[in-house]
């Protein structure tokens, strides 16, 4: 890994390179290490450590930019030269926005030095327990654990000058009985791979492997339902993608409102939801800046129930007199006091998803989506998980799971299904409904 005083003399170097008008540079140093296990073996491990830095130049208002993950001086002279051929040759962008000048940016507390020293030992240890417990309880697991350190630069002619390192671990593991006829799986992420407790992981996979087996039909229709926190995830952070202002006002959106107005400030979903992002949050800290330099802040995005902020462009924000809002580094939802288990003995009747799979969207305009239930589902009778059902397609949104909210657990970190994320604190959460469209075959 790059020094910060390292890191910054390559963004300086480069930037004294530079003839264009204005000229950004973006330099991002990895070290990432991975096990991977199938079939109760540990099957591949690696580590990977690369350099990638970008040179956007801009001539009025055309820009391009190139990429190199080689940091010699003769490569940084051709970087340079390359984006400002390429920029000359672009067509203008009417989009496009001067560079940002200096910025102050929030104390982000997100890097662990032990991860470098120690992470590639406790994924060993963490994963050879989950093997060991597999053997032991005579079920094939299969899994995955990372351990990533990351610097990011960011640097201007015009005065801009960013750094954030932060570090970040998961993992995940899916055990099956032999017969493959039943499944369970579990997560967990931190911004160091002690954070993650391998023991809890894998009881939670264990448990819902063997409970799984012999699921009774239940037909396709909108129950009761408990979504674990790796659904909340998924379906949150989807929600947070598409709070942004410009497909508000131009009536692409379930945030829009006739004659260009948007739903903002407007009370949508029960008084108990709240979602904000915080990058300086120790529980899920985000990035301190976004891709283009702008600081991130504190931010109620739905302030209990009603639409506080969407994020807006700079250029958009500029044309319409907005403010200038980067989308955000970090997802922070209200929970409840209780635990996932004492939600669902909350629950006189309903079904319980472990995670939600191959998400697709289908209406933008309702923010509706379809994809799989994985890994467990379960019917809950009088507070108590009363056998396995079917895997089903699932045919639902964001917005429909809040608006029919009523209860949820206490908050934990959690990511999505895939992985795309880990800085996400999301509860579990009890809807009145949730469609459930059609059986599938998934184990």
């Amino acid at each position: 890994m790059l020094s910060e005083a390292e890191g910054k003399q390559l963004v300086e170097r480069t930037l004294a390179l530079s003839r264009a008008d204005d000229v950004q540079i973006r330099l991002t140093a990895t070290d990432a290490a991975h096990l991977r296990f199938a079939r109760n073996s540990p099957s591949t491990s690696g580590r990977h450590c690369d350099h990638e830095l970008t040179v956007r130049s801009s001539f009025g208002k055309k820009s391009a930019s190139a990429t190199v993950n080689q940091l010699d001086p003769q490569t940084l002279r051709e970087v340079v030269g390359r984006s400002e051929q390429l920029a000359r040759l672009a067509p203008d962008d009417p989009e496009s926005m001067p560079d940002l000048g200096p910025q102050t940016y929030p104390q982000v507390s997100a890097y662990d030095p032990e991860l470098s020293e120690r992470g590639a030992a406790q994924m060993v240890e963490g994963s050879a327990l989950c093997l060991g417990q597999a053997r032991e309880r005579g079920l094939v697991a299969a899994g995955f654990s990372e351990a990533t350190a990351q610097a990011t630069w960011l640097g201007n002619r015009r005065g801009l000058a960013a750094q954030h390192r932060s570090t970040e671990a998961g993992f995940s593991a899916t055990l099956r009985t032999p017969a493959g006829d039943g499944s369970g799986w579990a997560a967990g992420s931190g911004n160091s791979v002690r954070d993650i407790d391998h023991a809890r992981c894998t009881a939670r996979a264990v448990e819902k492997a063997q409970s799984s087996v012999r699921p009774q039909p239940l037909a396709p229709g909108k129950y009761v339902t408990v979504l674990e926190p790796a659904c909340v995830a998924s379906l949150m952070q989807l929600l947070l993608f598409s709070l942004n202002a410009r497909s508000a006002d131009e009536g692409r959106s379930y945030f829009s409102e006739p004659g260009g107005k948007t739903k903002l400030g407007k009370q949508l979903f029960h008084e108990n939801i709240s979602i904000h992002s915080d990058p300086s949050a120790k529980v899920a800290p985000g990035a301190p800046f976004s891709d283009d330099g702008q600081a991130q802040t504190p931010r109620a995005w739905i302030d209990r129930g009603r639409l506080s902020t969407l994020w807006c462009e700079r250029f958009w924000a500029e044309q319409h007199g907005h403010e200038a809002v980067p989308p955000p580094s970090n997802l922070l939802m209200s929970g409840g006091s209780g635990s996932l288990e004492q939600l669902i003995a909350s629950t006189e009747r309903g079904v319980l998803i472990t995670s939600l799979w191959y998400i697709r969207p289908l209406n933008p305009r309702r923010l509706s989506f379809t994809g799989l239930t994985r890994d467990g589902v379960f019917w809950i009778e009088g507070g108590k998980i009363a056998h396995p059902v079917s895997n089903f397609r699932w045919n639902d949104s964001p917005i429909s799971v809040l608006e029919n909210f009523e209860a949820a657990s206490e908050s934990v970190r959690a990511s999505p299904r895939d992985g795309s994320a880990s800085n996400l604190w999301v509860p579990a959460l009890r809807v009145r409904e949730f469609e459930l469209s059609s059986v599938s075959d998934a184990v």
